[in-house]
């Protein structure tokens, strides 16, 4: 059996969830992606560094 939801189902249904049941799933969606929380802060405290990219004559690149 097998069960088909739209991206929006999926995002309603997460909007739904109270904060605690959110952190659980992002913890589990994690885990399936083999990636942690530590890894995952430090990719964010990485982002400012390639602001220098986030210009007009970059941004042909967004789309690639």
């Amino acid at each position: 059996m097998s069960i088909e939801l739209s991206l929006k189902d999926l995002t309603d249904a997460i909007e739904h969830l109270n904060q605690q049941e959110q952190k659980i799933l992002l913890s589990k969606l994690l885990s399936l992606q083999k990636i942690s929380l530590d890894d995952l802060a430090l990719l964010k405290v990485a982002e400012p560094s390639f602001d220098f990219w986030d210009n007009p004559e970059d941004s042909i690149y967004d789309y690639l």
